[in-house]
């Protein structure tokens, strides 16, 4: 009699417990299945995923962060859109070891694309982080098909001429740790911008706030420093001699008034790629990603209309 009497209460408090469970439980599934699909999930270096469908991964130059790309987030909503730190910026570790150069940055990316098997992949480079796309490029068509399909250079280096100042600065012995370790990391961030922008009343509290805080944390002075020394690598004709054989759709856009990579790199970028196009943005410098992010975005939208794609 007792059992009878309470049954229908145990029953109850069953299936109220069933209530509060099974969706706790389909949320922790459905999140696990979002970390397994997320590559970000899958790399030593700080990294942001927005969007599904074909990759395309960013790279933001040097001194810089994945916060370069932030006016990009919800522009590709065709694609898988990942933003990368490269090692020694942003939320990326800083080890204290030597490599940092172009090609040690180009492996751990390259691991990473294996990795998650990042097929019919856009690679998107700007300033510095178009030197590690190019040297990934390389290496993605000749030993690894299936895996570039295009590509997107916007400021680009990629030659041992016309350097910027500040990377002349930190190549330089004794005078880059001078230059890094002396000035103050939020003066050293505003005049980097300053040269970057054609109109330096386009740069915002956010940028200087992001780049001086990646400068600052521990380890960001050496990080920089080792990064900006190996900016060239020391076989660079050999890397350039190589650029005829990136042969995939390439964009590549430039700020006609950048100061720090003029106007003849992109042209040379554009005449040692096959199958490239070149497009100028005007009253624009180094960063048009983060100065005019709109007509930059329309050579891209153009860019991949092109190939058949939407963003």
């Amino acid at each position: 009699m007792k059992l009878a009497t309470y049954l229908p209460r145990i029953l109850w408090l069953i299936g109220a417990s069933l209530l509060l469970i099974v969706p706790a439980l389909a949320e922790s599934v459905e999140n696990a299945r979002a970390a397994a699909s997320d590559p970000c999930a899958k790399t030593v270096l700080h990294c942001e995923s927005y969007g599904s469908g074909d990759p395309i991964i960013a790279l933001h130059g040097l001194g810089g962060t994945l916060y370069s790309w932030h006016n990009f987030e919800r522009s590709f909503p065709n694609h898988r859109l990942i933003l990368i730190d490269l090692k020694g910026a942003g939320g990326s570790p800083r080890p204290h070891d030597k490599k940092y150069s172009v090609a040690d940055q180009a492996e751990i990316i390259l691991q990473f694309i294996l990795q998650n098997d990042l097929k019919n992949l856009t690679l998107m480079g700007n300033s510095y982080g178009g030197a590690v796309a190019l040297f990934l490029s390389i290496e993605l068509c000749n030993h690894h098909s299936g895996y570039l399909s295009s590509l997107i250079l916007i400021d680009s280096g990629g030659y041992n001429r016309d350097l910027p100042a500040h990377l002349k600065v930190l190549m330089t012995p004794l005078v880059g740790w001078l230059a890094v370790h002396l000035v103050p990391p939020r003066v050293a961030t505003r005049k980097v911008l300053r040269d970057s922008y054609y109109a330096p009343d386009r740069i915002s509290k956010g940028q200087l706030d992001a780049y001086t805080d990646s400068l600052a944390a521990p380890g960001g002075r050496y990080a920089l420093l080792q990064t900006g020394k190996q900016a060239i690598p020391p076989n660079i004709k050999e890397i350039t001699d190589q650029y005829p054989t990136i042969k995939v759709p390439t964009l590549i856009v430039w700020g006609l008034d950048d100061r720090l990579l003029p106007i003849k790199i992109g042209r040379m970028l554009h005449e040692a790629i096959p199958y490239s196009t070149l497009e100028l943005v005007v009253d624009c410098g180094h960063v048009p990603q983060e100065e005019a992010p709109d007509e930059t975005m329309r050579y891209i939208s153009a860019f991949f209309g092109r190939l058949g794609q939407t963003p």
